[in-house]
């Protein structure tokens, strides 16, 4: 469960949005949130990727593997050159 305060202006546009589209308050403020949370984990995972990238360019180090556990999450990494230095 999450509460959240809005200011008084956002709290009437809220309104007037969910009247207008028959729909709850807290669903649109439940579309809201999901959409911002994947908008930013997809962000995330696209970094881990990046991260992975460049350390299979350069060389692998232990801050690397951390990155490569994350960006498994969203890729299987069969693209990534052979690490070395194992």
């Amino acid at each position: 469960m999450l509460g959240v305060r809005l200011d008084d202006d956002l709290e009437r546009r809220l309104t007037s949005v969910a009247r207008t589209q028959g729909r709850s308050k807290s669903d649109i403020a439940r579309d809201a949130v999901r959409r911002y949370v994947d908008l930013h984990d997809a962000a995330f995972r696209a970094e881990a990727k990046r991260q992975s990238l460049r350390a299979a360019a350069r060389g692998w180090t232990e801050e690397d593997r951390e990155w490569e556990a994350l960006a498994a999450v969203d890729d299987d990494l069969r693209d990534l050159p052979p690490r070395t230095g194992e």
